[in-house]
């Protein structure tokens, strides 16, 4: 089936089932380079969570965090 054609009957589905296509089409992406790219995250994540418990590094509120970074790049 042609690509254009394909496109339009998924866009064409109900919203449910387009969700169902997505994580369908999402899930069959996921191979072994975003397995190691979500380990490599878990292990920064706990990183800084061990850093946090050893009060090396303070929280933040998260509001406050994207505010800061939207004045910094908003130039």
């Amino acid at each position: 089936m042609d690509e254009a054609i394909l496109g339009k009957k998924a866009l064409n589905l109900p919203a449910k089932d387009r969700a169902l296509l997505a994580d369908a089409l999402l899930v069959s992406l996921d191979d072994e380079a975003t397995k190691a790219i979500e380990a490599e995250w878990v292990e920064e994540a706990e990183s800084r969570y061990g850093a946090y418990q050893d009060q090396k590094i303070e929280a933040r509120d998260g509001k406050a965090v994207v505010q800061s970074i939207k004045e910094k790049y908003q130039k």
